[in-house]
């Protein structure tokens, strides 16, 4: 029968290729995504596909991840004919668009979620240790072999091997150092087969509908949105800001103003736009504001002095009745027309 003459296998690599494809079709009102790096792997007739995109700014983050995810689900699952089982977008980084609109207003009542952090493939780890074994298993093997089938004697490193902890204790020094490193290669596969791994980015909250697919954002981007947010408040310069997996910590300092009134204005900027980001368990946020050297405290209003209240100086040398009378100007009275004075004359007037 036809059926039972093959099978067609869908590679990787196109796969990958319409993931990406269809990553970069859609549309987010008007503007799309730019893809930077996609993964595909199949197993018999299921996929999974992952793509790093790079969004228009400004746009919101968690519909631009669901269009972008959708469109690549869908386009995946009906060109290559597999069951996408899992399809992940991460925003790698955002890129200004001058011509993009206004971003609209952050939705307060939209229901968030927890979600899992990513899991790292750990596939040069995993790599690594499975290169290792299989070539000591190798060697083993064939020496094995060599003594049962062929009769020959075994070779002198298993020999020595074998021999070396019969003459060497737990207290030799080797032994404590070879077991010491034994001991921190497990505690690393260990860590390494326990802990997600994605540590660098931060998931953000799922969609309703679609459980398995998720999407991320890197913490590097989110001390971006912090860090200009808390500089578009007037007075605050040189801002820093470290963002972890639950803390976000802003340092900053004001070159003018009241640093009360700034110290709220940075807070509550940086509180929207983590808001507006999105993220599955919201982040705690630590704010510094410190002076400069040349910042002095504003006067309070009633200590601040009015220029209409204040006494008018006089010029010492002139009289009160001519003070002012460059200014002002008396109205029906013609303007004396001015001397000229020769300098030759005022000579020798001295000279006499």
């Amino acid at each position: 029968m036809p059926a039972d003459r093959g099978r067609t296998v869908v590679a990787e690599r196109a796969v990958r290729r319409i993931a990406e494809r269809a990553a970069g079709e859609a549309d987010l009102v008007g503007r799309h995504a730019q893809v930077v790096h996609g993964t595909a792997a199949v197993d018999g007739r299921r996929a999974d596909v992952r793509v790093d995109v790079r969004l228009p700014y400004p746009v919101r983050l968690g519909e631009a991840g669901e269009r972008v995810r959708g469109r690549m689900a869908e386009r995946v699952a009906e060109l290559s004919g597999l069951t996408v089982r899992s399809a992940s977008v991460r925003v790698q980084s955002l890129a200004p668009d001058r011509a993009a609109p206004s971003a609209p207003s952050v939705d307060r009542d939209r229901p968030s979620g927890r979600a899992r952090r990513p899991w790292s493939a750990r596939r040069v780890p995993a790599a690594l240790v499975a290169v290792a074994a299989a070539a000591g298993c190798g060697v083993l093997l064939g020496d094995l072999l060599a003594v049962h089938l062929a009769g020959r004697r075994p070779a002198p490193w298993r020999t020595g091997v074998v021999d070396w902890p019969a003459a060497h204790g737990p207290g030799d020094g080797t032994v404590v150092a070879v077991g010491a490193v034994a001991a921190v290669l497990g505690a690393w596969l260990l860590w390494l087969a326990l802990t997600p791994g994605l540590r660098g980015v931060l998931p953000m909250s799922p969609v309703p509908g679609h459980p398995r697919q998720r999407a991320v954002l890197d913490r590097s981007a989110v001390a971006e949105f912090v860090r200009d947010a808390a500089a578009a408040v007037p007075g605050v310069t040189d801002v820093r800001v470290r963002c972890g997996r639950r803390r976000v910590r802003l340092r900053a300092r004001l070159g003018f103003g009241d640093r009360r009134a700034a110290h709220d204005a940075v807070r509550a900027a940086t509180d929207t736009t983590l808001t507006a980001l999105g993220l599955s368990r919201p982040l705690k946020l630590t704010v510094a504001l410190r002076t400069e050297p040349h910042w002095r405290p504003p006067a309070p209003p009633d200590q601040r002095p009015d220029e209409s209240s204040e006494p008018r100086q006089g010029v010492p040398g002139v009289p009160e009745t001519f003070q002012g009378a460059g200014s002002q100007e008396t109205p029906g009275t013609p303007e004396a027309p001015a001397v000229p004075v020769r300098r030759a004359d005022a000579t020798k007037e001295r000279e006499q």
